[in-house]
Parts: C-alpha cells; sequence; structure tokens
C-alpha cells in the first residue's frame, strides 16, 4: 500500500515537472518567435524609410519618361514600383503583427507560470499589445496614405495640369509623410523597452533551462 502511495507521489512530481518543462519550453519559444518578428518590423520599417528617400529620384526618373506627364499613369515606372514595394512592406509588417499577437495569447494560456517571473512575462505582453496598438494606427494610415499618393501623382497626367498643380503636388505628399512619420515616432518609442526585456527574459529562461 505504502510502495502504492509512493508511486502515485512520484508520478504526480513527475507530471508536475513536465508540466513546468513545457511551460518554460513554451514561454522560451514564444519570447523567441516576439524576438524574431519585432525584429523583422524594425527590419521592414528600415526598407520603407529607404524606399521613401529613393522617392525623388524615382520621381524624377518617372518624369523623364514623357514629355507629356503621361507616364504618371503607367504602373510600370519607377515611382509606381516604389509605391508597390512599400504597400509590400507595410503588408509584410501586418503578417508580423499576427505572429506576435499569436504569441501574446500563447504566453497567456500557459498552464505553469509558476518558474516564470511573473512580472517581466506580465510587462512583455502589455509592451507588445502597445506596440501593435501603434502599429494598427501607422499600417493602417500608411495603406490610406499611399493609395492617395498613388491618386495624386496619377493627377499629374490630367491635361489641365499646370505650374500651380504640379507643385501642389509636392505639399500634398509632404503632408502625407508627415501623419507616417508621427505615426512611426509612436512606433519606434515601444523598441528600446521591449528589446531590453525581450533579452533579459532570453537569459533568464537560458539560466533556468540550465539549471532544470
Amino acid at each position: 500500500m505504502k510502495k502504492t502511495k509512493l508511486a502515485l507521489v512520484f508520478i504526480s512530481i513527475l507530471f508536475l515537472v513536465s508540466g513546468c518543462g513545457r511551460s518554460i519550453q513554451r514561454a522560451n519559444r514564444a519570447i523567441g518567435l516576439i524576438q524574431d518578428h519585432v525584429t523583422n518590423i524594425i527590419g521592414k520599417i528600415s526598407e520603407v524609410q529607404n524606399r521613401e528617400f529613393d522617392l525623388q529620384a524615382n520621381f524624377e526618373a518617372t518624369l523623364k519618361q514623357s514629355e507629356d506627364l503621361s507616364a504618371f499613369l503607367s504602373n510600370d515606372t519607377p515611382l509606381a514600383e516604389n509605391i508597390s514595394k512599400r504597400q509590400a512592406l507595410i503588408d509584410e509588417i501586418a503578417k508580423s503583427q499576427t505572429t506576435l499577437q499569436e504569441m501574446v495569447e500563447e504566453l497567456n494560456s500557459l498552464p505553469d507560470k509558476e518558474q516564470l517571473p511573473k512580472e517581466q512575462v506580465q510587462k512583455l505582453i502589455e509592451y507588445v499589445k502597445q506596440l501593435n496598438q501603434d502599429l494598427d494606427t501607422y499600417v493602417a494610415q500608411y495603406r490610406t496614405n499611399l493609395k492617395q499618393e498613388a491618386a495624386t501623382f496619377k493627377a499629374l497626367a490630367n491635361t489641365k495640369t499646370n505650374h500651380e498643380s504640379f507643385f501642389k503636388v509636392f505639399n500634398n505628399i509632404n503632408q502625407l509623410y508627415t501623419e507616417n512619420n508621427m505615426n512611426l515616432d509612436r512606433v519606434i518609442a515601444n523598441f528600446d523597452p521591449l528589446n531590453s526585456l525581450l533579452v533579459n527574459l532570453k537569459v533568464y529562461l537560458v539560466n533556468l533551462t540550465e539549471k532544470s
């Protein structure tokens, strides 16, 4: 009878240890994926900015393709390709957002968090939620502004375009970029505290794994 009780206790301990181990593995995986996708988002934002810097040169190259400005109606110009590439980059940022949300749900659903630093994990969840919230605004507004930007440039091909309306295009584009940069500033503010927390959590989990 005692042997049976000891066996049951032993099995229960093994089950608990196994459960803790799985929670640590899942937390480690989730935090690793969050880290990867935050890095990916930073990279995509940097690429978007590089394309923005190229816009002036792309505009001038497109301008040279036709004397009557009809090239601005084409989807096969340096300017159109620039807009298309930025759209693709924004879409990729949105995909990474989906993974971030999934990893937050994964951390929330961990069955055993006793071996994890609860305050740091909770802070991580809050940081990622705030980042995603700011990215929602940035991505949505950028998509809207890209459509307006494309329409603004295509309007140059209008036969009624004159000197005044030609240069008004630059004012419209500058306004769109001001909006984008204001939203981007809020996004960027999330990265330093989030990356610092991610590094600390990864170190903690590595040490925890080595001890177990």
